[in-house]
């Protein structure tokens, strides 16, 4: 029997073995869908030639970050991506967006949002939440409400990701190491972070990462 229309391809990249086997068994109630690669990070040298959709955790792309996208988007340029993530939506959504990927879904979302978010995309449209919504018109209907604001939206993507480094408790040769830069960049990007941020001291730099990191 040939089908018509095949099942649509999907390439999920994340770290953890349980949330393959989660995805996979969510996946096999679909026929319009079918889990061709479960894969552990971007890295992975048996990554497919070619898949429709790439949904990913990019949790799991350290030391990369939002960066993971726009690989993906490079190495699958017809393949759509979908953002799956334990990160905060407020924080991470729309800059995902603009580096290429066509929807975030937060793993705390209902199982019936997240089939919503895989059809949406696959048929060719952007997927985010209400509320991302949201916070988008808001931010468009009134630009310069938060211009003067302390908050991550001031932080470029590196400096956000650096944010993660120091709220996973590493320190400034660790996260050189991890983003293969010097040790006094590093201490550059902290000094522009704590201005953007009206931060005082490297202790409130600390715990404004490790609040970031768990919310």
């Amino acid at each position: 029997m040939i089908l018509v229309n095949p099942p649509k391809e999907i390439l999920y990249i994340d770290e953890h073995p349980v949330c393959h086997a989660g995805l996979q068994a969510f996946i096999e109630a679909s026929p319009s869908h079918v889990l061709a690669y479960a894969a552990p990070s971007i890295d992975d040298p048996d990554l497919p030639d070619s898949v429709d959709l790439a949904i990913i955790e990019i949790t799991s792309t350290h030391p990369r970050g939002i960066a993971a996208v726009r690989e993906l988007k490079q190495k699958y340029p017809h393949a759509r991506v979908l953002v799956l993530s334990s990160y905060d939506e407020c924080i991470y959504a729309d800059r995902c967006l603009k580096a290429g990927a066509n929807g975030f879904i937060m793993k705390a979302a209902p199982l019936s949002e997240l089939k919503h978010a895989i059809e949406t995309v696959t048929e060719g449209e952007l997927y985010v939440s209400e509320n991302v919504k949201s916070l988008m018109i808001n931010r468009l209907a009134n630009p310069g409400a938060s211009e003067g604001s302390a908050s991550f939206h001031n932080l470029s993507d590196r400096e956000l990701l650096i944010v993660e480094q120091i709220g996973m408790s590493k320190n400034n040769k660790e996260i050189a190491q991890a983003l293969q830069i010097s040790v006094k960049t590093i201490e550059s990007h902290r000094s522009r972070i704590k201005a953007k941020l009206r931060l005082d001291s490297p202790q409130d730099l600390m715990r404004y990462a490790m609040r970031m990191h768990y919310l």
